[in-house]
C-alpha cells in the first residue's frame, strides 16, 4: 500500500498552484499528497480559463486604444475645424504708421485698404480739485447739513458733506449708492496742503460734470469746499482722408472704419497713415496647427498599429478614408489651386504631413481668395471635407470608432459571461477531486492498517 502512495506521490507531485481553495492538510489517512494533486489537475483545468483571461485583458486594451485613437482624432478636428470655412480665413491686420499718434486692430469685418487719418484731438475726463486744507482727517468742512449735488449729463446724486473731513467726503462720494459715475480721491501736496479731486469716470464732453450746494434747509449756498476744473472734459476727433471729421467722446473709436477699432495716443499735425491687409502670419500659424495636429495623429496611429490593434481594420478604414479626403482634389473653384501640395502642403514618404510656408505665401500674395476656397469652401475645400469625414469619424451614435467600440464591449461581455461559467464548473470540478482523492486517501490509510496487521499476524 505504500507502493500506491508513492507512485501517486511521484506521479501528481506535490506543487501548489493558486487554481483553487487550498486544502488544509496533504492525507491524514496515508500520508497522500492530497492538495498537491488536486492543484496539479486544477492547474490542468485552469488553462481554458487563462485562454479567457488572456482575451479579456486584449480586449480592454483594445477598448483603450480606441480612446486614445478618439482624443487624437478630436485633437485633429479642433485643428481642421479653424480653417473649414472661408470665413476662417477674414483674418486682418491693421498697422499704423506711427504708432505713437495711434495703434490699430481689425477684426473679421475689415477690408484690405488704406486711410490718411490725423488726430486732430484727444478726448478727456473731466476733473476737479478743491481749494487748500490743511489736513485730510480732521478738518471739517461747511456746517452740518450742508450737502453736494453731483451731475454728469441728466443724470445726479446728492452726499451730505457738512461736518465732514475731506477723507469722509470722499468715501461717501464713492460709497454712494446713487454715483452716477465720479471718483474722489484726495492728493496730498505737502505736510499742510490736502485737496479732494473728482474726476469723472467716462470722457467726453458728454461727460462733463456740474456742482451744486445747498445747507440744511435746501437754500443754495457758496460751495464750502471751493472747487475749480482742473481738467476740462473734450472729445476726440480726427479728419479720415482729409474729408471726414469723426468726433467721438473716447480715444477707443470702434465704429468710424469698419471693423477698425482705434486707439488715440497723441495729436498730430498730418497725415497717419493706416494699412489694413490680410493677416498672413495668423493663416500660417493655422496652417501650421492643422499639419501639426496630423502629425500628431499619424504618431498616435502608428504607436497603435505596433500594439494590440495591429492589423486592426478600423486604423486602416480611418487611414484610407482621410488619405481620400487628402488625395482628392477640390473641385468646382474658381481657382487656380485644386491640390493642398500647390500651397505648400505635402506628405512626405515616412507618412507626415510639412508645410513649405513660403510657397503659402507665394499663394496667398497671389490669390488669397483662391486659397481660402481651397481650404475652406463648402461642400468642395480640403478642410471642410476633412471636417465632415472626422465628424463622421467621431460621431457618437454611429461613428467609425464607435461602432469600433461597441463591438469591443459586446466581446467583452460575452468572455466576461464564458469566465464566469468557467469559474462556476472550476469550482464543482475542484470540490470532487477533493471529496474523490479524500475517499482515496482514506481508503489507502485502511488498508495500510490492514496490511500491517496481516504482516504481524503471519509473522
Amino acid at each position: 500500500m505504500s507502493g500506491i502512495s508513492s507512485l501517486l506521490g511521484s506521479t501528481f507531485g506535490s506543487q501548489s498552484t493558486s487554481s483553487g481553495p487550498a486544502l488544509s492538510s496533504p492525507g491524514i489517512g496515508s500520508g497522500l499528497d492530497v492538495q498537491g494533486i488536486i492543484n496539479k489537475l486544477m492547474s490542468i483545468e485552469r488553462q481554458p480559463l487563462n485562454a479567457l483571461q488572456s482575451t479579456q485583458q486584449s480586449l480592454k486594451t483594445r477598448l483603450s486604444d480606441y480612446g486614445k485613437l478618439s482624443s487624437a482624432l478630436s485633437t485633429f478636428q479642433g485643428a481642421v475645424d479653424k480653417l473649414s470655412s472661408t470665413s476662417d480665413f477674414q483674418l486682418y491686420q491693421a498697422t499704423s504708421a506711427d504708432t505713437t499718434a495711434y495703434t490699430a486692430t481689425a477684426d473679421s469685418t475689415a477690408s484690405t485698404g488704406s486711410y490718411n487719418i490725423q488726430v486732430q484731438n484727444l478726448a478727456a475726463a473731466q476733473k476737479m480739485g478743491s481749494s487748500n486744507f490743511s489736513d485730510a482727517g480732521t478738518t471739517t468742512v461747511g456746517a452740518s447739513g450742508d450737502q453736494m449735488k453731483v451731475t454728469i449729463g441728466s443724470n445726479s446724486f446728492t452726499v451730505n458733506i457738512g461736518g465732514k473731513t475731506l477723507n469722509q467726503i470722499r468715501d461717501a462720494i464713492n460709497q454712494a449708492s446713487g454715483n452716477v459715475g465720479v471718483t474722489a480721491t484726495v492728493v496730498q501736496q505737502n505736510s499742510s496742503t490736502y485737496n479732494l479731486v473728482l474726476t469723472s469716470d467716462n470722457s467726453g464732453t458728454a461727460n462733463s460734470m456740474s456742482l451744486s450746494f445747498t445747507n440744511g434747509s435746501g437754500s443754495t449756498i457758496t460751495d464750502p469746499l471751493g472747487m475749480s476744473t482742473i481738467v476740462s472734459a473734450a472729445d476726440s476727433s480726427i479728419l479720415v482722408d482729409n474729408t471726414y471729421t469723426i468726433t467721438r467722446s473716447s480715444n477707443t473709436i470702434t465704429d468710424a472704419l469698419q471693423g477698425i477699432t482705434l486707439d488715440l495716443k497723441a495729436t498730430t499735425t498730418s497725415n497717419v497713415k493706416l494699412n489694413v491687409s490680410h493677416d498672413l502670419t495668423a493663416v500660417h500659424k493655422a496652417a501650421q496647427s492643422f499639419v501639426d495636429a496630423y502629425n500628431a495623429l499619424h504618431k498616435t496611429i502608428s504607436g497603435l498599429q505596433s500594439g494590440d490593434l495591429k492589423s486592426d481594420s478600423t486604423l486602416r478604414m480611418l487611414q484610407n478614408q482621410l488619405y481620400s479626403v487628402l488625395n482628392t482634389p477640390a473641385t468646382g473653384l474658381s481657382s487656380s489651386y485644386k491640390y493642398l501640395a500647390s500651397v505648400g502642403v505635402t506628405i512626405q514618404k515616412d507618412g507626415t504631413m510639412a508645410l513649405d510656408t513660403t510657397k503659402l505665401d507665394s499663394a496667398l500674395n497671389t490669390d488669397y481668395s483662391g486659397v481660402a476656397k481651397l481650404f475652406g469652401d463648402s461642400g468642395s475645400g480640403y478642410m471642410s471635407r476633412m471636417s465632415t469625414q472626422v465628424g463622421n469619424m467621431l460621431d457618437p451614435a454611429n461613428g467609425l470608432i464607435q461602432n469600433s467600440k461597441d463591438a469591443v464591449n459586446r466581446q467583452l461581455s460575452d468572455v466576461g459571461q464564458q469566465i464566469s461559467d468557467m469559474q462556476y464548473r472550476l469550482s464543482v470540478i475542484q470540490d470532487t477531486y477533493k471529496k474523490e482523492f479524500t475517499g482515496l486517501d482514506t481508503l489507502l490509510g485502511k488498508m495500510q492498517t490492514t496490511s500491517s496487521y496481516l504482516t504481524h499476524q503471519l509473522g
